[in-house]
């Protein structure tokens, strides 16, 4: 797989997000970051976009519409309920993890800080 075009990061903390930002910059992950900080953001983004992300990271946590929300809303859309989303969160509860695998669009559940590592098992190429 080579760099990916665009990628969608839909993560409330400001921190966190200019942490994950640096890192996929700095092994060339995606030509495009967009940095969202609620669901209801990246939805309407998605909906009003003329450009499709290659996939998207998804707090579960988050004001206004959080990811369950967010994963609901998706699935429901024919163009998106096949959108590859990597659920990252601070969450280690197994029934969130379960929860999210019955979303076919999610690909894999990474629990934070992401790592290189993580960034490596989505797109193997990178770093």
């Amino acid at each position: 797989m080579k760099q990916l075009s665009m990628v969608y990061l839909v993560e409330d903390d400001m921190i966190t997000t200019f942490l994950i930002k640096t890192l996929m910059e700095k092994f060339s992950f995606a030509d495009e970051i967009h940095g969202f900080q609620n669901g209801e953001d990246a939805l309407n983004a998605l909906l009003n976009g003329k450009a499709d992300p290659d996939l998207l990271f998804l707090d579960l946590n988050m004001p206004i519409m959080d990811g369950w929300e967010f994963l609901g809303a998706i699935s429901k859309h024919p163009k998106y309920a096949k959108l590859p989303i990597y659920i990252l969160t601070s969450s280690i509860d197994p029934t969130d993890k379960a929860r999210s695998a019955e979303f076919k669009n999610v690909k894999g559940y990474l629990v934070k800080p992401l790592s290189l590592k993580d960034l490596q098992s989505i797109n193997p190429e990178v770093g």
